[in-house]
């Protein structure tokens, strides 16, 4: 849990991820420098490692926490298989910022381990997806899937977010959640709902990354349940090697479309 705690460490809120950012950068050029690393204008990571093949696995995060509470003794304490922040000073917990260091962490650790993949890691996702609204598509052009580490708990997996599908029926049996003791439900916003509008033409899923109390100082990490995470991600990048496509159009659109090429 070491790379962990280090995440945990960094304060990154919304609009100053730049400490975040430059982590990650001398991270990957210290232990996995087969990999290649760019970011844009707004600070959005584009990371690729191995050949294409056949397309790339990629998985996606956000580099921007909640809490604004960072004491200058702020620590990672671990009790019963939990990790929280604490600062002794003031004798309060204070939040981990897991939303979504803990998907950073998976993205690192699978960086580490699978010999082909790409690594989309946004900023302002907290402030309505402000560095995947923006983000450079032609990135995800080869591109077979997308799975984001980025909700609560240990149990459900999004594939439709505001009544958005953001999958494909085959990409969703595929994914043998029920086998990792998932189920799949209906979830909210995250960066794959924006770029599944911004027409990134494959399935894309929002996997629970163990973290609990989301946005609030007495968040928490149930170690147990990340570690699943990083088991399920790592298992499915080993095993779907088929680029699963998906285009939404919503109604309006399908409708629009149809009276102009009347």
């Amino acid at each position: 849990m070491q790379l962990l705690r280090q995440l945990y460490a960094i304060h990154s809120p919304t609009g100053y991820e730049w400490s975040m950012i430059q982590f990650v950068r001398e991270y990957i050029s210290k232990h996995i420098p087969e990999a290649t690393v760019r970011f844009d204008k707004l600070g959005n990571l584009y990371i690729s490692k191995g050949e294409a093949g056949v397309g790339y696995p990629t998985l996606a995060c956000h580099l921007d926490q909640v809490q604004k509470i960072h004491s200058e003794d702020f620590e990672v304490k671990e009790e019963d298989g939990t990790l929280y922040g604490w600062s002794e000073q003031n004798q309060l917990r204070e939040g981990l910022g897991a939303d979504d260091k803990n998907g950073i962490w998976v993205c690192l650790r699978c960086l580490e381990e699978c010999p082909r993949l790409k690594v989309f890691m946004a900023v302002g996702e907290e402030k309505g997806c402000i560095g995947s609204n923006r983000a450079d598509m032609s990135f995800f052009k080869d591109s077979l899937y997308v799975l984001e580490p980025d909700f609560k708990g240990g149990e459900e997996i999004h594939t439709n977010l505001r009544g958005i599908p953001c999958a494909s029926p085959e990409f969703e049996k595929t994914l043998q959640v029920e086998q990792h003791g998932y189920v799949i439900t209906e979830g909210k916003g995250s960066d794959i709902l924006a770029l599944t509008l911004n027409n990134i033409g494959v399935s894309c899923a929002n996997i629970p990354a163990g973290y609990y109390q989301p946005h609030k100082d007495d968040e928490y990490t149930v170690i147990a349940e990340l570690e699943k995470c990083l088991s399920f991600v790592n298992s499915t990048i080993n095993t779907l090697d088929k680029r699963f496509p998906h285009i939404y159009k919503s109604q309006t659109q399908l409708m629009a479309e149809k009276e102009l090429f009347k």
